[in-house]
């Protein structure tokens, strides 16, 4: 698990199961998301599947909590103690987790 940020588990429903399987498949077709597309039960059974993380932007401050497996691939993959993202809202490459933004906001 990450050491400078927290997550936390999330008790899904399986229609959200089923909205962030959507979520994924569209993330594959266009290309934001390495293939093959796994199946929705390869997809709810990856590690991580079920943690989530408070993310905020250091730019406009908007925060959201978002599921954390794509994350932990891409740290992993980059070698990176935390996830870096474009925030939803303002577009920068600024989304950072939740206690990274408090310790850099300082």
């Amino acid at each position: 698990m990450p050491k400078f940020f927290t997550t936390s588990k999330a008790n899904m429903s399986f229609i959200q199961k089923q909205n962030l399987y959507a979520e994924y498949k569209s993330a594959v077709e266009q290309g934001l998301v390495p293939g093959p597309l796994s199946s929705f039960s390869e997809f709810i059974s990856i590690p991580n599947f079920d943690v989530m993380v408070d993310m905020k932007c250091l730019s406009c401050h908007f925060a959201l909590k978002v599921n954390f497996a794509i994350y932990a691939e891409y740290m992993k993959l980059e070698n990176s103690p935390f996830p870096l993202d474009t925030c939803p809202q303002c577009g920068k490459l600024h989304f950072v987790p939740l206690d990274v933004y408090n310790k850099l906001m300082i």
